[in-house]
């Protein structure tokens, strides 16, 4: 038991220094694009960090299956360059006991990796679906870029900005047009800021200091209106039903309707599971290596197998989605065939030869 737990610590330890990095590398590509779609008015500004959390969410179950595996892999090769599992194998622990604990680990995983797979990635793409819904019916003026024209269809037309306050709170040197019938209006102020109406609930941008514009283009009937403050009311579209794509669909939603592209979807849920229990069998034996090979001497070999995987897997549930493989077949075979890989990898290593039916060694 002593044993057992200090593998599993060790394994434990690097695994959350895995999943750091690789939630670091995934939030620091997806940060770029969720400020992108903040400053086009896409997003509402007061949600940028409830999406980065809810995409986070959303893709750990693709990225849990890869840190247990590499934490696995980088634990015991440490152990291996220290002699450790020299010294483990001279007590009578082998790879045999080793995989033992690491399978006892793995299904652990597979079931926390599954709660986030089926039932909070879906939760978390339907949420972030949501908000992008939200935002598309909603104007805020801090999602306007200083110095850019931008088209807002929700009353105003296309305005610009010059700059804002520090706070962002104020808007300077405004310029607006829009279509009110068949006027042209077009507007410009000094000063403008965002006001909600307590009482009804309505939003208007309120500007200070400027002139008014209205007219038909190739007629000279404008008019020209100074005023010290107008406001213009920012309209809201109307609620429409959200069509989820398919990723924010429930587990439950895709069983009811088992069409091709819902089963390959259920699949690919079902598929980081068992990643995490087939990764376990393919890591011991992909992590012995020799003290003079040093920890990192077959992560890149380890890496290959991931991409070759991860790529089968692409693959089949192509296949499955249009049909052309049975759902019983799926993408199972693609985990069977890498089960059966790791299985034949670790008994060679450990003494057993198929062909030759060659017993274990003593101790494994």
């Amino acid at each position: 038991m002593i044993i057992d737990r200090y593998i599993l610590k060790e394994i434990l330890y690097t695994l959350l220094g895995v999943t750091l990095v690789l939630m670091l590398i995934f939030l620091s590509a997806r940060i770029v694009q969720i400020f992108q779609q903040a400053a086009s008015g896409a997003l509402e500004v007061d949600t940028i960090l409830i999406v980065l959390g809810l995409k986070a969410i959303a893709n750990l179950g693709f990225i849990l299956p890869l840190s247990f595996y590499l934490a696995i892999l980088l634990a015991l090769s440490r152990l291996y360059k220290d002699s450790e599992m020299i010294a483990l194998s001279a007590c009578g622990v082998g790879q045999g006991r080793v995989l033992r604990s690491v399978i006892f680990l793995a299904v652990i995983f597979a079931i926390i990796t599954g709660i986030f797979s089926l039932y909070l990635a879906p939760w978390a793409e339907q949420t972030n679906e949501r908000l992008a819904a939200v935002a598309g019916r909603t104007t805020d003026i801090r999602g306007i870029t200083a110095g850019r024209f931008k088209d807002i269809s929700t009353g105003i037309g296309t305005i610009y900005v010059e700059e804002f306050s520090e706070d962002r709170s104020e808007l300077r040197n405004v310029f607006g047009q829009r279509q009110q019938g068949n006027l042209q209006v077009i507007f410009t102020s000094r000063y403008g800021y965002q006001f909600t109406d307590a009482k009804t609930g309505d939003r208007y941008v309120v500007l200070e200091n400027g002139h008014r514009y209205e007219g038909r283009p190739g007629l000279p009937d404008f008019k020209i209106i100074e005023f010290e403050k107008h406001g213009v009311r920012i309209e809201e579209k109307e609620a429409e039903p959200v069509d989820y794509r398919r990723v924010a669909m429930s587990t439950r939603e895709l069983l009811a309707d088992p069409i091709p592209v819902n089963v390959a979807e259920f699949q690919a849920r079902i598929s980081p599971i068992l990643l995490s229990l087939v990764f376990a069998v393919l890591a011991v034996p992909l992590s012995r290596t020799s003290p003079r090979q040093g920890q990192y001497a077959k992560l890149s070999l380890a890496i290959l197998i991931y991409i070759i995987y991860t790529n089968m897997l692409n693959v089949a549930r192509a296949w499955l989605q249009k049909g052309e493989i049975s759902p019983l077949v799926g993408m199972w075979w693609v985990h069977a065939l890498m089960l059966i890989i790791g299985l034949f990898i670790f008994l060679q290593q450990t003494g057993f030869h198929p062909l030759r039916g060659t017993r274990l060694l003593p101790g494994r």
